[in-house]
């Protein structure tokens, strides 16, 4: 329900409270203070009365009155007379005082005589005074039971009624607040959207006092003057923009189409040159005899090999290979013969290690290389054995010149340099042209073993 109430019915809903609130809070301590203030004046002039009512009495009616019953009919007829007398008296006595059974009744208005005095109850006042010229007589006075009601109501209504006025008059005023609250947010409101909208500002409602909304709206229009102001030299300033990007945009077409045939030009200029240096880089890493991988391109393929052999894995394996008698063969045959023979061993070692062809190289002279990548000894000298059988078939010439080839095979133990494993691989090559040549010996450790 709060969410559909407007401004206006809030302010007024919560001063009304607010009102309400201080009226009854105040109204309520006036009646308090007030009641106390009624009882004790009625009880102040109950006092009096019964005070003069003593003074009326003498001594000896009262003491006839205890042992004669005409005496004592005659004092019940006169306090029945006062008791008229005052409307707000409703019954009026006179006890006698006793310090073992308390007062006793000797007379009274209504005519009875029997039990103690009497003592306040049921909304009744009661007021006592002793009689002066005798001493064990007291006079007793009781109002009516509703008298003490019918005063507080009557002061209850005026509460109420007053309450009742200060609410009505809160009424009014946060009506005529809230009104005046509402008249400034309503010409706010439409001065905001008129700046939304980019409409003129509406004529400024002008209050009868300056207040904190007329503050507030004249703020309002000193900002809406400064941003639209902000706006117009912005719209200025994108214009310049757009003109500047038009000229800059035919500037760069301009200079593209330039740039472009620069770059044909110069990209023909860059492919012709990464031509070349492919060429050269491949010129420095294979050797030109043989289209094998030179002795520098080997050994870093071997170093990056041997860096990722982990323990527990296949790791790799190496063969070293020799042409044997190969100087005889220069001797006999000439260089150029013996060039054919080099270049028909590496043709024999691609067509074994196909796959592996990045893996042969030229190690020196009439010396090759293979590394064999996760492999095993075992099957590493396999394949060696295949390749020295199918060099031993070679016929190379006119002459039908044949050749053979010794080679060593050494595997690389895990924690092992590379040049430790090439030492070992050169000593099995040694091991087989001490056995006879044409030969396979494989290093295990320190020991060496004859395939073939």
């Amino acid at each position: 329900m709060g969410a559909s109430l407007g401004i206006r019915q809030r302010l007024l809903l919560s001063h009304l409270f607010a009102a309400v609130v201080v009226a009854c809070a105040f109204g309520a301590f006036v009646y308090y203070i007030a009641a106390q203030q009624v009882v004790e004046r009625m009880r102040a002039q109950l006092g009096a009365s019964a005070l003069a009512l003593a003074r009326s009495l003498d001594a000896a009616s009262l003491n006839a009155a205890l042992t004669d019953t005409a005496a004592r009919s005659a004092l019940s007829e006169r306090l029945k007379a006062a008791a008229q007398h005052n409307s707000d008296i409703a019954r009026a006595y006179v006890s006698t005082r006793s310090t073992a059974d308390g007062n006793r009744l000797l007379a009274s208005s209504d005519g009875s005589t029997d039990g103690g005095a009497p003592s306040d109850e049921d909304g009744r006042l009661i007021a006592h005074s002793d009689v002066p010229d005798a001493p064990g007589f007291v006079v007793g006075l009781e109002t009516r039971s509703s008298q003490i009601g019918d005063a507080l109501y009557i002061l209850r209504l005026s509460a109420a009624l007053g309450a009742l006025v200060c609410v009505l008059v809160a009424l009014v005023l946060s009506r005529h607040l809230a009104g005046r609250f509402q008249v400034s947010i309503n010409d706010l409101v439409q001065r905001c959207r008129a700046l939304a909208n980019g409409e003129p500002l509406p004529p400024r409602h002008h209050a009868a006092k300056r207040d904190e909304f007329d503050d507030l709206a004249r703020e309002f229009d000193s900002m809406a003057g400064r941003l639209r102001h902000t706006l117009e030299d912005r719209e200025r300033a994108y214009a310049a923009l757009r003109e500047a990007n038009e000229k800059l945009e035919s500037r760069v077409r301009e200079r593209t189409a330039e740039l472009e045939g620069a770059n044909s030009k110069l990209k023909g200029e860059i492919e012709s040159r990464v031509h070349v240096e492919a060429l050269l880089a491949e010129a420095a890493l294979t050797d030109a005899l043989t289209g094998l991988l030179n002795r520098r391109a080997m050994m870093e393929m071997l170093v990056q090999a041997a860096a990722q052999v982990k323990p527990g894995e296949p790791g790799l394996s190496v063969i070293i290979g020799d042409v044997d008698r190969f100087k005889r063969i220069n001797d006999l045959y000439g260089h150029e013969t013996g060039d054919k023979v080099l270049a028909a061993v590496a043709t024999k070692l691609l067509e074994f290690f196909g796959e592996h062809q990045q893996n042969a190289a030229r190690w020196g002279g009439e010396e090759f290389l293979v590394l064999l990548t996760g492999t095993r000894l075992a099957t590493a000298c396999k394949r060696a054995e295949q390749v020295r059988s199918a060099v031993g078939e070679l016929r190379i010439g006119s002459e039908d010149l044949r050749v053979t080839l010794s080679l060593g095979v050494a595997e690389l133990v895990a924690g092992e340099s590379i040049d430790h494993c090439l030492r070992r691989c050169d000593q099995a090559l040694y091991r087989a042209k001490e056995a006879g040549r044409n030969t396979v010996v494989a290093a295990q450790g320190t020991l060496f073993a004859t395939m073939s």
